[in-house]
């Protein structure tokens, strides 16, 4: 490994270091995000985790001292997704380590409400989200109107050509690694782990494997023991070099050479609207995290006096226990 890209590397975190690690239960859901981190509409098959391999990746963290979050797709999408429940709870007492990522409950509400302790629900001002989250307005999990997904499939090494310490040094800094998860899924019916959810999605799109298997406190090795991963994932991947945003509802992949062949999946698949770029300079930059996706930072009256009346009702329940 070269002094440039070890150093880089090192700068990085490790699962153990994160907040949050997330379990990727399905691929499954009713919404079709622009530049998603899932990678969705760029995958040409469906899969969900089976229960068995669930609780065998639940127990994989069971010394993980953060939040472990199911995610998808749309977790409440999962056949089994009751079940997922009953043994998150089992393997991981705490309700306050437990974590739900969805954007719609359909009809899994009350359990979800029950089994969970930490929530991102983010509607994508859905119409059909807004109806089943209504109960969540103004609370500080809850984020109203769209969301803007800077691209991922603006691969860095094709942004920075030959410098190859310019990109490195951007990779080093990514708003994912510095605020989000790593990540398990299954890939073949098997668990695989990732240093970065992006990575994951990445695999999925492409039919590949290039995870870890899950063994007992996996997520505990130091950052130099996902090396292989980084440097095979991150130089094809566009969150680091923080690009504009596009509005979910568009519906459209922003991309480079080198991602073609999964934005070709999603345009034969559904005809999905792509943006090929060629250089750093044809794309604005982001003023804000990449991670800071929500609409919910922009004015928003209603949200705004929906968390004002949260925050008294939980004040008041506080004043009078």
């Amino acid at each position: 490994m070269s002094l440039i890209i070890n150093t880089a590397i090192n700068k990085m975190k490790a699962p153990h270091e994160m907040r949050i690690i997330c379990i990727d239960v399905t691929n499954k859901c009713d919404l079709a995000c622009s530049n998603c981190t899932r990678l969705l509409a760029n995958q040409d098959y469906f899969w969900d985790m089976t229960p068995e391999n669930f609780r065998l990746a639940v127990r994989s963290l069971k010394n993980f001292e953060g939040i472990v979050i199911m995610i998808g797709g749309n977790p409440c999408m999962h056949p089994k997704y009751e079940e997922l429940c009953n043994i998150f709870e089992e393997e991981r007492p705490q309700i306050d380590k437990r974590g739900l990522w969805t954007n719609n409950f359909f009809k899994h509400e009350k359990i979800s409400k029950e089994k969970f302790g930490v929530f991102n629900l983010n509607t994508h001002n859905n119409n059909r989200a807004i109806k089943s989250l209504r109960n969540y307005l103004g609370t500080k999990w809850y984020h109203p109107n769209h969301s803007y997904h800077a691209p991922i499939l603006t691969a860095v090494k094709d942004l920075f050509g030959n410098d190859t310490k310019k990109m490195w040094d951007t990779i080093s800094d990514c708003d994912v690694n510095k605020n989000w998860s790593a990540s398990i899924i299954q890939n073949n019916g098997k668990l695989r782990a990732y240093f970065c959810e992006v990575a994951a999605s990445f695999d999925l799109a492409r039919h590949q494997d290039h995870g870890i298997e899950i063994t007992e406190d996996w997520w505990k090795n130091d950052i130099d023991f996902f090396s292989d991963q980084i440097q095979h994932f991150c130089p094809g991947c566009g969150i680091s070099a923080k690009l504009e945003a596009t509005k979910d509802s568009d519906e459209v992949d922003t991309y480079t050479i080198s991602n073609s062949d999964i934005v070709k999946t999603s345009e034969e698949k559904n005809g999905r609207k792509t943006i090929k770029i060629n250089k750093l300079s044809d794309l604005k930059n982001l003023d804000n995290e990449v991670t800071n996706y929500s609409d919910r930072t922009k004015k928003n009256i209603k949200y705004k006096i929906s968390r004002l009346k949260w925050k008294l009702k939980k004040y008041l329940s506080y004043l009078f226990s």
